[in-house]
C-alpha cells in the first residue's frame, strides 16, 4: 500500500507529530462517498474511524472535513481510487510521422497556466486572444512534481490552429521528469526567461504565479519570506 502522502490533497507533508493528526483531509466527502457506494453504512464508517454517526453524516454532505489520521482506515482501502480520479490524459503527435502518443499523469494539478498571443489593431485594441503555450504542474506526492509543457496544435498543411470543444485536446504535450520543489522553481524561472520572450507580461508574472499557487495548495516555499500572524 502506498504511503499516506499519496492521498493527501494539497497539504504540506513536512508537518509532524501532534499537528499532523489534526490536519483536515480536503477529499473527505469523496472518500466517504466511495465507502458508502461500496456498501458501508454510516454507522460502520463511524465505528471504523472512531467517531459518531452524526459526524460521518456531515462528512458525506461536505459539511466538515475529517482528520487525515482519523480517515486512515478508509484511505488504506479507497485511497488508490482518489489518486486515479486526480489523473489527467495528455497526448502528442509527431510532426513528421504523425504517430500519436498518449500519456496519463497522476497527481493533483497545482498550476495550469496558458500563455496567449494578444493580437491588436494599429490603435492597440485587442482583436484576438489565442492560447499558444501552456504549462501544467502535477504534485505526485512527497517532494515530487511533474511538469507538462504544451504547445498549441496546428494543421501541417495550413498552419491553422486546432480547435476542439474539449480544451485538453488542442495541446501537444511533453511530459518531463520528476522534479523536487527546489528544481521546479529553478525550471519555471528559466522557462519564463527562455520560452516566454514573446509574452513579456507572462514571463514576468509566472514566477509569482507558481509560488502563489504552491502556497495556496498548502506547501512551504523556501524562497518566500514569511510574516506569520500571532493570535
Amino acid at each position: 500500500m502506498p504511503p499516506l502522502w499519496e492521498y493527501m490533497d494539497d497539504q504540506a507533508i513536512s508537518e509532524k507529530g501532534k499537528n499532523s493528526k489534526k490536519k483536515r483531509f480536503k477529499l473527505t466527502r469523496q472518500l466517504v462517498r466511495l465507502a458508502l457506494n461500496d456498501g458501508w453504512t454510516q454507522k460502520e464508517i463511524a465505528e471504523t474511524c472512531r467517531t459518531q454517526q452524526s459526524v460521518v453524516s456531515a462528512w458525506s454532505k461536505g459539511q466538515a472535513f475529517g482528520a487525515e489520521a482519523q480517515l486512515l482506515p478508509l484511505l488504506d482501502i479507497y485511497g488508490h481510487k482518489l489518486r486515479r480520479n486526480s489523473a489527467r490524459v495528455y497526448w502528442s503527435i509527431d510532426s513528421e510521422t504523425q504517430v500519436k502518443t498518449f500519456y496519463r499523469v497522476e497527481g493533483k494539478v497545482v498550476l495550469s497556466q496558458a500563455f496567449f498571443d494578444l493580437q491588436r489593431d494599429p490603435r492597440g485594441k485587442l482583436i484576438k486572444k489565442t492560447p499558444c503555450l501552456k504549462l501544467v504542474i502535477h504534485h505526485q506526492g512527497s517532494d515530487n512534481f511533474r511538469v507538462i509543457t504544451q504547445v498549441r496544435m496546428t494543421f501541417n498543411s495550413t498552419n491553422n490552429i486546432l480547435d476542439c470543444s474539449l480544451e485538453d485536446a488542442i495541446w501537444s504535450s511533453q511530459v518531463l521528469d520528476v522534479l523536487t520543489m527546489a528544481k521546479l522553481l529553478e525550471f519555471v524561472d528559466l522557462y519564463a526567461q527562455e520560452n516566454l520572450q514573446k509574452y513579456p507580461s507572462d514571463a514576468n508574472t509566472l514566477p509569482f504565479l507558481l509560488r502563489q499557487s504552491l502556497i495556496n495548495h498548502g506547501f512551504t516555499v523556501a524562497d518566500v519570506v514569511e510574516y506569520p500572524a500571532v493570535w
